[in-house]
């Protein structure tokens, strides 16, 4: 049974996703021995689950996040791992982009420093932007229109995919572990980023350290599938240790790297 403070833990969580010991003792006005008795019992009732140095919220039947809603979450990490993944692709490539915050990151920076690229994409957002750089090429998938997060899916999006093959694709998700893969809140954007996935020569994950350790409800890909997943300066040495051992690259993006002069805002 969660006591007041208990509760508030998992509301916060639920907001931020992943919190270090320290920052919830802080946040909660207790010391670190007495979080770490909190998040013992929480995990018991699977409301969290513990992680090196902190916890995330663990709720299979967690509602997604509403698209504005992630934007204003981790704006700085995201801005990072789209600098750090951009850098990944060539002047040339073709690839496959999802929709996501942190995709539509990733595509501004394309947009400014990547030339004559050849893109297929589920998100009006994606394609909009990577339109601006008048020498690269943009197809949207066909589909139904999610008024959640603007995201082209269904069938026919999957269809559209099956024509292609690129040399990148790269998905933004809301879960990922090595035990439950990569997965994904709603049923038919996990079935597009799955035959994304399937198309790519090289498969690409883009999401903060929030995400790691998350669960959502459909599974797109187990760990193995993927070859790199690029993260934020919060991941430890451990995990990206534990994830070389799958053989996938974990690249994580420093904090500096936000203050590089040039802008992918």
């Amino acid at each position: 049974m969660q006591n007041k403070r208990q509760g508030e833990i998992v509301r916060y969580l639920s907001e931020v996703k992943f919190s270090k010991i320290e920052q919830l003792a802080e946040v909660f006005q207790v010391s670190i021995e007495t979080i770490r008795r909190d998040l013992l019992e929480l995990e018991k009732e699977s409301s969290i689950k513990r992680v090196r140095g902190g916890a995330v919220y663990n709720n299979l039947r967690a509602q997604e996040m509403e698209f504005e809603r992630k934007m204003e979450k981790h704006q700085m990490e995201k801005q990072a791992i789209a600098r750090l993944a951009s850098e990944y692709i060539n002047d040339g490539d073709a690839i496959a982009m999802s929709n996501g915050t942190t995709s539509l990151a990733l595509a501004r920076c394309l947009a400014e420093r990547k030339n004559q690229l050849t893109v297929i994409t589920n998100s009006p957002d994606v394609a909009i932007v990577l339109n601006e750089n008048k020498s690269s090429s943009v197809y949207l998938t066909s589909g139904y229109l999610r008024k959640h997060n603007r995201s082209l899916v269904g069938s026919m999006s999957s269809d559209t995919l099956g024509n292609f093959r690129v040399d990148k694709a790269i998905v933004s998700i809301d879960g990922i572990s090595i035990q439950d893969g990569v997965t994904e809140y709603n049923t038919e954007e996990a079935a597009v980023l799955k035959k994304m996935l399937e198309i790519g020569h090289t498969r690409m994950v883009l999401c903060e350290f929030s995400k790691f350790s998350e669960v959502a409800f459909n599974k797109v890909c187990s760990a193995e599938q993927i070859d790199y997943v690029f993260t934020d300066w919060n991941i430890s040495s451990k995990e990206v240790k534990a994830w070389a051992d799958i053989n996938v690259k974990v690249v994580a993006a420093s904090q500096g790297s936000v203050e590089k002069s040039w802008n992918c805002q």
